[in-house]
């Protein structure tokens, strides 16, 4: 680790209020980058470079300055991060009055040192992670093929599995504690920083997930295999607001959910879903692209006659399991010719009333669909006969 001179000089700034003392960093060849006397930055101090080469306590007496060229009396001390001596840090003055500061200006040192080192390791992941996300979520991702593989192989990201998108949105119950508390945008980098942490050692979170902040809201590109239900799904949001209730208590939660894709190039529109899911269901703690309501008008916005949309392609399928012979979809088509009256459509299609019914209780359990008793239900059945 090389300590740059803006951090070491933020470092001195803070610990000399402690210290009540002059205090110097020096790298491990004994060059001052930092110091509260800004005149010695850049200078020589042989008694920091012996600290460095010796990776012990040096301290110079008033009487001893003379055998160390550019130093003062004071007590040195190796910098050890992850037991390696990357600088020297000392504080200036008789080292029986210093001794005790000194050692504890270490210690804050190689706290502050350590978390910086972790603060750019999570910003260059972080920083990996948005590439792939803005090219998986751009318009053409089969064009970036070549740098989505790329990306991917440094994330460990395996591609072209089950995943879903979930978007969070994240607003304070009071905003004005965080205006008290200076925070911009929402969250401190701090806050955002644990929030991520809190995801990655979550039980529901595995390797092939990914989570960042993403444009306004927190975005979990979450794996979902075959096997996972939509009882699973309750949980798993379930566990997501109890986390985020015992993390920040002060924090308002809002989930949007999108279809389950099967290939990379499919996350947009499980992103678009669950966006829209987000922003039209302001009122719902969690928001599922395939709740018939938010459904419907998200396929009227998408226009669904020219674009066959992934939520309408799921719907789709279900429909297509259950419709054995063409016999579901002749009876949509006669149910709602005959403006949803049973009887007219049973007698049309030569069946009895319950076999009709039974059909109907088949569409409800199988397709989530219920025409009869919903608008939003009988319009999305309109939808699925025309769909592709």
């Amino acid at each position: 680790m090389i300590i740059s001179h803006e951090v070491a000089q933020k470092i001195v700034d803070q610990l000399m209020d402690i210290a009540q003392r002059n205090v110097n960093i020096m790298d491990c060849n004994g060059m001052i980058i930092a110091s509260g006397q800004h005149h010695r930055i850049n200078t020589f101090h042989q008694g920091a470079k012996s600290a460095a080469l010796t990776q012990d306590v040096i301290e110079i007496q008033p009487n001893d300055v003379e055998l160390f060229p550019g130093a003062l009396p004071g007590v040195m001390w190796p910098i050890d991060i992850k037991k390696k001596i990357v600088g020297v840090v000392c504080v200036t003055g008789e080292p029986n009055e210093v001794r005790h500061t000194a050692k504890l200006i270490k210690t804050v040192t190689e706290l502050v040192l350590e978390r910086e080192m972790f603060l750019a390791d999570y910003r260059s992941e972080n920083s990996v992670k948005a590439q792939l996300v803005n090219l998986l979520f751009s318009d053409n991702p089969d064009l970036m093929a070549e740098d989505i593989q790329t990306l991917a192989e440094m994330l460990n990201y395996k591609l072209n599995l089950p995943r879903m998108v979930i978007l969070l949105k994240l607003e304070p119950l009071n905003k004005d504690d965080f205006k008290a508390n200076g925070l911009q945008n929402l969250f401190s980098a701090r806050v955002r920083e644990s929030v991520l942490n809190m995801l990655k050692t979550a039980p529901f979170f595995c390797d092939e997930d990914i989570s960042l902040f993403y444009k306004k809201h927190l975005c979990i590109i979450k794996s979902w295999p075959d096997h996972m239900s939509s009882h699973k799904l309750t949980v798993f949001t379930a566990s997501i607001v109890q986390m985020f209730q015992a993390l920040q208590p002060r924090l308002r939660l809002q989930i949007g959910i999108g279809s389950r894709t099967l290939h990379e190039y499919q996350l947009r529109q499980s992103y678009d879903e669950a966006l829209f899911a987000l922003e039209f269901s302001a009122s719902k703690a969690v928001s599922f692209i395939h709740d018939q309501e938010i459904l419907l008008n998200y396929l009227f916005e998408k226009q669904w006659t020219k674009q066959n949309t992934l939520a309408l392609q799921e719907l789709k399928h279900k429909f297509e399991k259950i419709n054995d012979h063409g016999d579901m979809e002749k009876t949509i088509k006669s149910l709602l010719a005959n403006n949803l009256n049973i009887s007219a459509a049973a007698s049309q299609l030569f069946i009895h009333r319950n076999t009709l019914k039974f059909r109907l209780e088949k569409l409800k359990k199988a397709v989530g669909l219920d025409p009869c008793h919903s608008f939003h239900h009988a319009m999305l059945c309109e939808i699925l006969l025309h769909a592709e």
